[in-house]
């Protein structure tokens, strides 16, 4: 609701509208939060980005429909089975990951853009605003509340107020929050708290106390959609060459994702990729200047690695990019960013709401740098061992994978898998014949209570949540339980 001409009062004001601002709006919403999004980009990025997701993210998204779970007929079918499918470390396809028959898979293709469309559907259909089209330049922090000052971009007014245009048509309430006040500038936005979806050059993060672990880059790479016009040129999968390597998706119905990898050093200054720029890397890297056309999409990464060694100053949250950055391999920034933002959503609604104290975000913060300094850690390994001056390095970390307990605790690692507590799903029939599955049941955003009979106690269970007297698919440690909304275990007897 606005308060003046060119104000919005909300809870919270999430800043960048990517994949992970996107969700983190859609938890807020479905928990009745007031959110507002604001995003720079007026539709959707295709440039090639990440588009693995991996099984902890499967869960998760399972568990609030945007993906299929498992049935209850397959579940009791097959309780205890494990999917497995094969995975790189490296670019050396050295590692199967797995994940248990009762969860959806080890691992899916998800372009990324596909998933940010659904979370910006959802969010929006919850009743979130996003404003796209418009940026956030300036944030003052108080101790009660946030002030955001905003301004539109003037030049692509015409399609922030068309809203994104990856539809060609769309109704008029998503034309009207689209809209919002697309043509203004200088609005005000006052918010409860502020989370920081906004990438590594995070505003919310400069804002703030956020402190970090840094590790320099060493080399550099150009990502892009084009054509290989002469096949063979530029091998299909991962190429080593003496001075780095590429990585070609082919698709023999157009542009195909190609990637050129320098390993002879950092950029000290990184500006936007240009064509000439990308076609001349790829030439360094493969010896000659390959045979390409309809180049399009550029983008530009490192082995930068940084992680913030705290996500919670006060008011301000963070999450993404803006918490942790690392080499883009099999798509782990996107699904960590996305495990932050099930983190988050839940824990925030509850403080505003008064059910949880603030220090619950503590322990949101705590959870999540530790999950972010394993995966930046382990990025920056796999930069290492990429390095063509370093094969030593390479050589000796396969041969430890080719002990299990290493190879399995590193699969568990890149598919999240590695964060204690999670509770699969579960086949759950009541008394009265009715059977569903958990990961139905947390679809509504609400923490989970189980037990087998109405005289068991439950430990610790809020008095909002869900309680359930059920027998349970397959047989657990626990009799009684408390689950969490994203998932995990919050108490168990």
């Amino acid at each position: 609701m606005s308060t003046e001409p060119h104000a919005i009062e909300t809870d919270v004001l999430v800043v960048g509208g990517g994949p992970v601002g996107m969700l983190v709006a859609a938890e807020l919403a479905l928990q009745q939060v007031d959110v507002v999004v604001v995003e720079s980009r007026t539709e959707l990025d295709l440039r090639p980005r990440a588009g693995t997701v991996h099984a902890r993210t499967l869960s998760l998204l399972a568990r609030r429909g945007y993906i299929p779970s498992v049935p209850p007929e397959a579940i009791a079918r097959n309780p205890v089975g494990v999917h497995r499918s094969p995975f790189q470390f490296a670019a050396q396809p050295v590692l199967t990951l797995s994940a248990p028959s009762v969860e959806p898979a080890p691992i899916a293709g998800i372009p990324q853009a596909r998933l940010e469309a659904a979370f910006e559907d959802r969010a929006l259909s919850l009743g979130a605003r996003i404003l796209r089209g418009h940026s956030v330049i300036r944030l003052d922090a108080g101790d009660h509340a946030v002030t955001a000052q905003v301004a539109a971009h003037l030049g692509e007014r015409a399609a922030a107020a068309g809203g994104s245009a990856r539809t060609t048509t769309e109704s008029n309430a998503r034309r009207d929050v689209h809209e919002g006040s697309a043509g203004d500038v200088g609005m005000r936005i006052r918010a409860k708290y502020v989370v920081g979806a906004d990438g590594a050059r995070s505003l919310v993060a400069r804002t703030g106390n956020f402190p970090a672990e840094v590790y320099p880059a060493t080399m550099n790479a150009i990502a892009g959609l084009a054509v290989s016009d002469a096949p063979g040129e530029i091998p299909p999968g991962w190429n080593s060459t003496p001075t780095g390597w590429t990585m070609h998706n082919p698709n023999p119905g157009g542009q195909a994702r190609i990637i050129a990898m320098d390993f002879s050093g950092p950029l000290e200054h990184r500006p936007e990729p240009t064509e000439a720029e990308y076609r001349e890397r790829l030439a360094y890297v493969l010896g000659a200047e390959p045979a390409l056309s309809r180049v399009s999409h550029l983008t530009r990464f490192s082995d930068h690695g940084r992680y913030r060694t705290s996500m919670w100053d006060g008011r301000l949250l963070l999450a993404g990019d803006a918490a942790h950055s690392h080499y883009p391999l099999g798509g782990q920034g996107l699904n960590s960013g996305m495990q932050d933002a099930f983190a988050l959503g839940w824990r925030l609604a509850r403080v505003l709401t008064g059910r949880e104290r603030p220090t619950v975000l503590a322990d949101y913060s705590r959870e999540r740098v530790a999950h972010a300094a394993a995966i930046v850690g382990n990025t920056v390994l796999q930069s290492r061992m990429m390095d063509p001056a370093n094969p030593q390095v390479r050589d000796a970390v396969l041969a430890m994978l080719a002990v299990p307990a290493v190879h399995d605790g590193i699969a568990h690692l890149i598919s999240g898998q590695f964060q204690p507590g999670f509770q699969h799903d579960l086949v759950l029939t009541e008394n009265d014949g009715r059977v569903s599955t958990l990961a139905e049941l947390l679809q509504a955003g609400r923490f989970v209570a189980i037990r087998p009979d109405e005289h068991t106690p439950i430990p610790d269970a809020p008095d909002d949540a869900l309680v359930i007297t059920t027998k349970v698919t397959p047989d657990q440690p626990w009799t009684s339980a408390v689950i969490r909304p994203d998932g995990y275990l919050a108490a168990a007897l």
